[in-house]
């Protein structure tokens, strides 16, 4: 099945802000982190959340205010 991607960001706790939101709308997600651990917050890199199509509206909603 296919993803959207609803959110993008290059900190852990804005990420983590999104995916309490998802969670507490019950909508199921995927993270894609694109961080590099070993210099986290160093070299860039980004955390992506994906929602299944029929959620992307929805989710793109609640997480406006994040963006």
């Amino acid at each position: 099945m296919s993803k959207v991607k609803v959110y993008e960001s290059n900190s852990q706790i804005e990420a983590m802000d999104a995916k309490n939101i998802l969670n507490s709308a019950d909508i199921e997600f995927f993270e894609i982190n694109k961080m590099d651990t070993a210099y986290a917050g160093i070299l860039g890199g980004s955390i992506e959340l994906h929602v299944a199509p029929t959620d992307s509206e929805r989710a793109n909603e609640l997480l406006a205010k994040l963006k």
